[in-house]
């Protein structure tokens, strides 16, 4: 006997039906437990037709919410149902989104905050530094190694008065991996390329004039700068809205760390030993740094 009605697509989707609620079944805490209310209240209506009204710039109709509703409803079920099965227990996504939201709860509080201009401006000053636009120079450096020459002081007089007579300074000079030329280079970026404290011989230093030597990690250089933009502190004023938004944040992170602590004081943390492959792993983590960039990239910056 052939059993066709076994193939009817109908069967099948209300065969897998009722597997699921069999399988929904075993997670309840009863056969006959009673039927839980979802609720649709005015209040959450009136979100879902805002919702609706910010994507659309219009309201919905009567037969729009009505289909909104019912896919609320239907969202709902699925919600509570899923719960009931513990799909929500170590998924990785859902973990990150609930520590989101537990962290918007902060930041909620900061932002609903309004300090005084008073606490602002001694927020400014504290950071003062944060808001400073560096100094920018420009300039050409022509390098002499020591390691090369006995007498590096004279040479860079004798280099100076060829200068002075007019000579093609990229014809003097040591050859090196230094580029001749930088444009528009913060201290901060000269020192990464010059050593530590390079940039401070160049605060008092003259414009179009070849100056030097300069001592750096490579060894003696003269310089001539082209051009010199001075370092900007913007007044509190023109800068208000910025330190407001540095401020919430500086205490969005306070308040995130106190509310970490709290919770966190409420239970015992036990964690099992690292083995040898998880140890050396987070020391190979530990051990990786930035690589530091060329004088050329520097100098292209």
């Amino acid at each position: 006997m052939k059993l066709h009605w076994i193939k009817d697509p109908s069967f099948q989707f209300a065969l897998i039906g009722a597997l699921l609620f069999g399988v929904s079944s075993i997670f309840q805490s009863g056969s006959f437990a009673p039927k839980e209310e979802i609720v649709i209240s005015e209040a959450r209506i009136r979100n879902i037709s805002s919702i609706f009204e910010r994507g659309w710039q219009r309201p919905p109709n009567d037969q729009e919410l009505q289909r909104l509703i019912d896919e609320y409803v239907r969202e709902e079920v699925l919600y509570r149902e899923a719960l009931n099965m513990g799909l929500d227990q170590n998924d990785a996504v859902i973990r990150r989104r609930l520590r989101t939201k537990m962290e918007f709860l902060a930041k909620d509080l900061v932002d609903a905050i309004e300090p005084s201009e008073q606490i602002l401006q001694q927020f400014h000053q504290k950071n003062l530094q944060e808001y400073t636009s560096p100094a920018q120079y420009s300039f050409e450096q022509i390098f002499l190694d020591s390691d090369k020459r006995a007498e590096v002081a004279e040479d860079a007089r004798i280099v100076l008065t060829r200068l002075t007579a007019g000579r093609d300074p990229r014809k003097l000079g040591d050859r090196s991996l230094l580029d001749y030329q930088f444009e528009s280079v913060t201290p901060d970026r000269i020192d990464r390329v010059f050593g530590s404290d390079f940039s401070l011989q160049l605060v008092d230093l003259p414009t179009s004039e070849w100056t030097g030597p300069l001592t750096s990690a490579y060894g003696e250089h003269l310089v001539r700068i082209t051009e010199l933009v001075p370092e900007v502190q913007p007044a509190f004023t023109e800068i208000r809205d910025q330190v407001l938004s540095d401020w919430q944040e500086a205490e969005r992170k306070d308040v995130l760390h106190v509310q970490y602590q709290t919770l966190r004081d409420k239970y015992t943390v036990s964690i099992a030993p690292l083995s040898p492959t998880a140890e050396s792993a987070s020391a190979q983590n530990r051990s990786i740094s930035t690589d530091e960039p060329t004088a050329g990239e520097v100098a292209r910056q």
